[in-house]
C-alpha cells in the first residue's frame, strides 16, 4: 500500500499524490458505496492490475460539508461588495470551522471596486473576531499577508459563488489555472465556476479552491447553548453577567454582553445575527423533541 494526498476528486476518480508522484484512483467497496473520500484526506491505494484503487482513509483530524474538505489548518471566508455579502453565511461558517479546530480568516476581495465605508464597517464588525485581510484579485493587494497565513498549511477558501476565490489562487498562484466566472445578469447572483475541489500548491502551502454555497447549516445535534462558546467577543463580558454560567445574552437581565452591545464594544450587527441563529437553532431543538 503506498500514502498519499487526495488532492482533486471528480465523480468516483480521484487524483492522489504520493512518493511516486500523482495517480488517479477509484475507490474500493464500502468507501465507494459511502463517498467519504474527501480532498485533503490522507489514504492508501494500491495496484490493482492497471488501476490505482483507495483501499483506506486515514483518521482526520477534522472535516467540513462545505466546503467538503478534510484536514484543513485554515479557512480563508470570501467576501466581496459585489455579489451582496451574507454575513449570516459567514458567522455560520466561523462557527464551523472553530468547531472543528481550524482558524478562520476572512477576505474582503474586490476592494479596487469597494466603497471604503463597505471595508471599514466589516473590519469593525469582526474587529476581535477574527484576522480581516482586505485584498484584491486584481490588485493583489496584501498578497503577503495571505501568504503569512498559509506557510506550511492547508487552507481552503469558502464562500458565495462569484466573489473571487477562484480569481484570488490565480493571484497567488501567479497562473491562470482556475476558471474565473462572475455575475448572472439574470438573477444578479453568483455562477459556479469550480465544480469540484481541488488542492493546489503554492509556495510551501496547500489551498483548496471550492464550490461556493449560498446555504449552511450547523450540525443537527447542535445545542443552541452551545453557540456562545464560538463567539470570542462575549468571553470579556459574559463572566460579569448576573447568571455567570447559563446566561445565553438574548433575554436575561442584567447581561454584560447585551450591555457591551449597547455601548458600542460588541459589534451590534454581530450580535443581532447571534439572536437570530440562537432562536433558529432553538426552534430546531424544539421540534425534534416534540416529535420524538
Amino acid at each position: 500500500m503506498i500514502d498519499g494526498l487526495v488532492i482533486k476528486g471528480v465523480a468516483s476518480r480521484y487524483k492522489v499524490d504520493t512518493a511516486d508522484g500523482i495517480v488517479t484512483s477509484y475507490a474500493r467497496g464500502k468507501l465507494k458505496i459511502d463517498g467519504e473520500i474527501r480532498v485533503g484526506d490522507k489514504v492508501g491505494v494500491e495496484k490493482q492490475g492497471k488501476d490505482f484503487v483507495i483501499a483506506k482513509v486515514y483518521e482526520r483530524k477534522n472535516a467540513l460539508i462545505r466546503p467538503y474538505v478534510a484536514n484543513v489548518d485554515v479557512c480563508f471566508i470570501v467576501i466581496a461588495p459585489v455579489p451582496a455579502p451574507d454575513f449570516m453565511l459567514v458567522d455560520k461558517i466561523i462557527v464551523n470551522a472553530r468547531m472543528n479546530g481550524i482558524e478562520p480568516v476572512l477576505l474582503i476581495n474586490k476592494t479596487d471596486i469597494a466603497d471604503e465605508s463597505f471595508v471599514k464597517c466589516t473590519e469593525s464588525d469582526y474587529q476581535g473576531v477574527l484576522d480581516v485581510i482586505a485584498t484584491s484579485a486584481k490588485t493583489k493587494l496584501n498578497k503577503d499577508k495571505i501568504f503569512e497565513k498559509t506557510k506550511g498549511k492547508t487552507a481552503c477558501l469558502a464562500g458565495q459563488s462569484a466573489v473571487g476565490k477562484s480569481s484570488l489562487l490565480n493571484m497567488l498562484t501567479g497562473t491562470e489555472s482556475q476558471e474565473t466566472g462572475g455575475l448572472s445578469k439574470k438573477t444578479e447572483r453568483g455562477k459556479h465556476t469550480t465544480r469540484q475541489s481541488e488542492i493546489l500548491v503554492v509556495s510551501g502551502a496547500r489551498i483548496i479552491d471550492t464550490c461556493g454555497f449560498s446555504m449552511l447549516e450547523l450540525p443537527e445535534n447542535f445545542r443552541p447553548q452551545e453557540l456562545v462558546y464560538y463567539y470570542d467577543e462575549f468571553a470579556p463580558y459574559a463572566g460579569k453577567c448576573r447568571f455567570r454560567t447559563g446566561c445565553t445574552h438574548i433575554k436575561e437581565p442584567d447581561c454584560a454582553v447585551k450591555d457591551a452591545v449597547e455601548s458600542g464594544k460588541i459589534s451590534k450587527n454581530r450580535y443581532e445575527r447571534y439572536c437570530v441563529l440562537y432562536n433558529e437553532l432553538n426552534e430546531k431543538w424544539r421540534k425534534r423533541y416534540e416529535q420524538s
